[in-house]
């Protein structure tokens, strides 16, 4: 449920309540200090006939008008100056999708409609971002995230945007959680709205749609649909971008939604078919860090994870060793005939920062 939302299709969505929108206009209550934001890929001329009216506030005009990007990617609102009624007419025959979006609260906003072929770079101040188009094949992505805290630089990334209740905006990356870290090829979003902490400087990315990550690379997030409410089963296997026989160091820290209870599983394919599992409860945070040939990793899921990850070459002489943290009895498993081992333990410094940045 999004209390901040009203979707214009076939109908008008208030509360989750479809109301159908045929020519009779639609009254919608306005605080002062609202801003709204209409958010379409509509064609011009229908968009113009969708005509927007507040007596009180002296607006007489249609969705068009708000509609359109600045040269950044963002939109300018209809800013509301004192209580009144919305009157929003949907023109007959039309099929548009538009989508109106209001806040009067959330300090430096910045809301980015994503089309197929946008490319938005980082603002100043608090973004968020609404998938308008979905074009197939493709999902939301943050491509080339760079981070620079010694100029104040972090990123946040949440599911949903400022006014959702149901869930609540729901954290999915956090440069801190791997300080060393500065730069990510690309963060996975596949979802159709996501915002983003307020920051001003020290950043700098690339939101755009792109393809789903296959390969893991030096560094990015991988996220299930639907993040974080999702309880569809899931099993993806991503390769292991490597050269030769090189060793690499995978690094891995999962976000799960804690509302719900279910389990993940992370399996490291090594060479010579050697498998390492590792099992994450939802409500327990973990991480997990591997080293060796390794080839591949599966993640098995019942409910909703993003994973935020980075690899390393190492000159490590093992088959491949796995160490995580998941808040379980400390135990030592070694696998016969191989030097591949597992270390599973409980660490008392992953769990209290993880409860402190969740």
């Amino acid at each position: 449920m999004k209390l901040a939302f009203l979707f214009f299709c076939l109908t008008l969505s208030i509360n989750s309540k479809p109301l159908l929108l045929a020519s009779v206009p639609q009254e919608i209550p306005v605080q002062e200090g609202t801003r709204l934001y209409f958010l379409t890929s509509g064609p011009e001329a229908e968009l113009k006939g969708f005509t927007v009216k507040a007596a009180k506030n002296n607006i007489d005009s249609n969705v068009f008008a708000y509609s359109v990007p600045e040269t950044d990617g963002s939109l300018s609102p209809l800013t509301i100056t004192v209580n009144d009624t919305l009157i929003v007419t949907r023109p007959e025959g039309s099929t548009s999708a538009v989508k109106l979006y209001q806040d009067r609260i959330t300090q430096s906003l910045n809301v980015f409609p994503v089309f197929e072929k946008s490319s938005i770079g980082f603002k100043s101040g608090k973004n968020v971002f609404f998938a308008v188009e979905k074009p197939n094949g493709k999902i939301l992505t943050i491509q080339n995230l760079k981070v620079d805290p010694q100029n104040n630089g972090y990123v946040r990334g949440y599911s949903g945007v400022p006014g959702d209740l149901i869930p609540q905006p729901y954290m999915f990356f956090n440069s801190d959680v791997y300080q060393s870290v500065n730069f990510y090829q690309q963060l996975d979003i596949p979802i159709d709205e996501f915002s983003m902490d307020p920051v001003f400087t020290g950043v700098s990315y690339t939101v755009s749609f792109g393809q789903v990550t296959t390969t893991l690379q030096s560094s990015g997030l991988i996220m299930t649909p639907n993040y974080p409410l999702t309880l569809d089963l899931s099993d993806i296997t991503f390769n292991i971008n490597r050269v030769g026989d090189e060793s690499v160091s995978l690094h891995m820290n999962p976000f799960f939604y804690r509302d719900h209870v279910y389990t993940t599983f992370i399996t490291v394919n090594f060479g010579f078919g050697i498998q390492q599992e590792n099992s994450f409860p939802s409500q327990l945070d973990g991480r997990m860090n591997a080293a060796g040939t390794m080839n591949s990793v599966e993640v098995r899921s019942s409910g909703a994870y993003a994973i935020q990850y980075y690899t390393n070459s190492t000159s490590t002489n093992a088959l491949g060793t796995t160490l995580a943290g998941q808040g379980t009895t400390p135990s030592i498993i070694t696998t016969t005939g191989s030097s591949s081992f597992i270390h599973t333990c409980l660490s008392f410094g992953v769990v209290f920062v993880s409860l402190l940045i969740r």
